[in-house]
């Protein structure tokens, strides 16, 4: 569960940005109580969700996130002076273009439920600082921390050291590195971000396709998925009544001589075959149930296919999920459903967490987030990313039309539009 996520220097985000997922205590919310939940003292956000204008930085928030998991995930595999990738800093300042990119990360784990605060400073090819400190018994405590190649270890680490200190790479994290070593806390932050975290701001159909692909063989496995997911397409009122997932490797031949290479895309390509079913009619009447493949259903609903998917996964696990532009390709009442799952006691009974990013305006309503759970994403003067909550607003009553004061300018975080002057 996150509780704060801290930003400096990455993309547009110049100055310190601090994003807290944890409630304002000054806030009455009581008609929403199932919006948060309690663990390990802290009232934590279920739901967080960003507005603001185009290229003020909401999807580079999420990108963060990205960027840490993947640094995590990867950068046991990085080579001896391979580009760290993420580095992206903020390049419209002369002091920055060249600084760090840091990022600090306050969470608590799903399976152990230990606090744990996580810290990476990096440029293009090296890491100049990480730590990582959890809380024993609700006291701060420190696991390893480390300045570029020379490593300090506090009382409660366990695993060897010399060894992981040695073949560690100066653009490798001692995290990532220490994951096949599976060394105690260690392991457990790093489960954390490998499979109870999933970050998605990439907006294709292939991409799309390819978690619907991904998903094909978990749910042939996996009743109980299946049968949410199915609930969920019903529940959208899509028309579908069921589907199925067959296997497509025996079906597709090949002429003799075909590369390997093309064969083996296009297999992984077409591996599964998804198949709705729809009731079929004559003059007005039921007759009887006929089939349509998942490639020719509206984009909507090959969209919440695909989400839908990942959200159900998440809601079972009880873990993190962040997409950028949820509501695209669905209409906004499927984007309040999809809201309202997490913001649910019976639904989300593992107390997921659902970070997003809009344009939906529709979704300004308190009688869906609290307060606290609204961010906007603004730019200062020099072009850098402005964070903010609508709590953070002072004389914000729970009765005033969010949308239209948001739409209309009252709290920024809008595009200032002009009318261009078009030459013919």
């Amino acid at each position: 569960m996150l509780l704060s996520l801290g930003i400096e220097n990455f993309r547009s985000i110049k100055s310190p940005l601090l994003i807290n997922f944890t409630t304002e205590k000054r806030l009455n919310e009581d008609d929403l109580p199932y919006n948060t939940f309690i663990q390990n003292g802290n009232e934590i956000l279920k739901c967080l969700v960003l507005y603001g204008r185009n290229a003020s930085g909401k999807s580079n928030i999420l990108m963060a996130l990205r960027a840490l998991s993947y640094l995590i995930t990867n950068s046991d595999t990085f080579k001896h002076g391979e580009k760290i990738a993420p580095y992206e800093p903020f390049i419209f300042d002369i002091e920055y273009k060249n600084n760090p990119v840091k990022f600090e990360i306050d969470f608590i784990s799903v399976e152990s439920n230990l606090r744990y605060k996580y810290t990476i400073s990096y440029n293009s090819f090296e890491i100049f600082y990480e730590a990582l400190y959890f809380y024993p018994e609700n006291v701060k405590a420190k696991l390893y921390e480390r300045n570029k190649q020379k490593i300090t270890f506090g009382d409660y680490y366990r695993g060897t050291k010399k060894k992981l200190e040695d073949d560690l790479l100066p653009n490798q994290l001692f995290l990532s590195k220490s994951s096949t070593s599976k060394v105690k806390y260690l392991d457990d932050v790093y489960l954390y971000f490998t499979k109870y975290f999933y970050v998605s701001t990439i907006h294709d159909t292939e991409y799309d396709k390819a978690i619907i692909r991904a998903f094909s063989e978990l749910i042939q496995k996996d009743e109980k998925l299946k049968n949410n997911l199915l609930e969920l397409l019903k529940a959208a009122d899509t028309s579908i009544l069921d589907f199925s997932i067959t296997e497509n490797e025996q079906k597709i031949k090949f002429a003799e001589g075909f590369p390997e290479e093309a064969r083996k895309e296009i297999l992984e390509r077409y591996k599964y075959e998804v198949l709705t079913s729809h009731t079929l009619f004559e003059n007005g009447k039921e007759i009887g149930k006929t089939t349509l493949e998942l490639e020719n259903e509206s984009l909507g609903t090959k969209k919440l296919f695909a989400i839908g998917s990942l959200i159900l996964d998440t809601l079972d696990d009880g873990g993190v999920i962040v997409i950028d532009e949820l509501d695209k390709g669905l209409h906004p009442l499927l984007t309040k459903l999809i809201i309202n799952l997490f913001n649910s006691k019976k639904n989300n009974p593992k107390n997921a967490q659902l970070i997003f990013a809009t344009h939906d305006s529709t979704l300004l309503d308190t009688e869906i987030f609290r307060r606290d759970q609204i961010c906007f994403v603004d730019k200062d003067y020099e072009g850098g990313s402005v964070f903010f909550k609508l709590s953070d607003i002072k004389g914000i009553r729970k009765d005033i039309p969010i949308d239209k004061w948001y739409l209309s300018g009252r709290f920024k975080a809008i595009p200032v539009i002009s009318e261009p002057q078009l030459k013919f």
